[in-house]
């Protein structure tokens, strides 16, 4: 048994340090071990989904003070009726101090980056508040010609656009008659498809990938058989219009959130490209290309590189560096974390970053 120290989460919000063996799994799930002050942690959050879910859905972790040693308690409400012999336990801690908490029984798995579990949970959230206020304010805009307006069919090729919107009453643009005018707008002038098009092309400039669209809301049109276009709901009608406010401050909010994923993420980027080259002084990528490593920079990270092509172990390289640029950060973006244009004038777009000494 091969015992190492890591982090772990089982609810998707919350990462605890915690010590396992990679090889004891139940289903593929983790059976970690977890100090008191890590107990403490989960014993304050299942409270926390105890009090939001009802204590009928959740197990409870409680850490009772005031004896010669805390005591750790695992309480399984939901079982209390049925089996109420068996609905509570002390946990016990190991020679080591470590209290074995939900393995075989919780799923629980690892979190190699640690707190940067945090970092990227922030950008992702931050990045569904901007399609979430893009919605919104593109359903504003329609509905200053289209009152009745509840969501629009979108084409995510090329730069995006609006192909089609719907309405409650069903009268839906296009019609594909007469009613839609002789330069085919219908209701609609150019410049408010026009606005609305914009604010859907700056919510795609940081990202396209259908999953994250499709937790977003913006989902296949399947229903009317155009998978290939994806639908946006607008803002229930009724609504009160709240113009480009909440939309600004997504964006600043998402920038932000980018742009601190792409620097907190620089360190770990680091040790993988150290663990494929051990001389490595830092990367040069393209942040545009579908797979973003370019080559390991060793002798002069500014100059010709001597080591152009990666090994096996640059594989993690790579997706390290797919999850730092999957919200497509700006050059302005990669300028204000610290990377730098390439010196290689055929390499437009390329950037460098530098490694600090260890």
């Amino acid at each position: 048994m091969t015992m190492i120290d890591t982090w772990v989460c089982v609810d998707d919000e919350h990462i605890y340090p915690a010590s396992l063996d990679r090889s004891n799994r139940w289903n593929g799930w983790v059976s970690p071990g977890f100090t008191l002050d890590a107990v403490r942690q989960l014993a304050a959050h299942t409270e926390e989904a105890a009090e939001e879910y009802g204590y009928d859905c959740v197990d409870q972790i409680k850490v009772l003070d005031g004896a010669p040693e805390p005591v750790v308690l695992h309480i399984r409400w939901q079982y209390l009726s049925d089996e109420p012999t068996t609905a509570a336990n002390v946990v016990k801690p190991d020679a080591d101090g470590r209290y074995w908490i939900g393995g075989w029984e919780w799923t629980w798995y690892e979190v190699e980056d640690g707190p940067l579990f945090y970092t990227k949970k922030a950008a992702y959230e931050a990045r569904k508040q901007v399609l979430t206020e893009s919605a919104r304010r593109m359903g504003e805009i329609m509905r200053t010609q289209m009152p009745d307006a509840t969501s629009c069919l979108i084409d995510l090729t090329s730069l995006g656009h609006i192909v089609r919107v719907e309405s409650r009453d069903g009268d839906d643009w296009p019609t594909g008659t007469d009613a839609d005018a002789e330069d085919g707008y219908g209701p609609f002038d150019t410049e408010t498809l026009g606005e609305a098009d914009e604010v859907l092309r700056k919510a795609l400039d940081h990202g396209r990938d259908p999953i994250n669209l499709d937790v977003s809301g913006w989902r296949p049109a399947r229903d009317i058989g155009e998978p290939e276009l994806h639908r946006v709901v607008f803002a229930p009608l009724g609504q009160e219009a709240a113009g480009d406010g909440p939309l600004d401050e997504a964006r600043t909010k998402a920038t932000e959130a980018r742009r601190k994923l792409l620097t907190e993420t620089v360190p770990y980027l680091a040790a993988d490209c150290r663990a494929a080259c051990p001389d490595v002084a830092g990367v040069l990528v393209d942040p545009t290309a579908e797979q973003p490593f370019v080559m390991f920079l060793v002798d002069d990270p500014k100059g010709v590189p001597s080591i152009p092509v990666p090994n096996a172990l640059a594989k993690k390289v790579h997706d390290r560096l797919t999850e730092m640029f999957v919200y497509r950060p700006t050059g302005a973006d990669l300028t204000a974390c610290g990377w730098a244009e390439a010196a290689q004038p055929h390499m437009d777009g390329a950037h460098v970053i530098t490694f600090p000494a260890e």
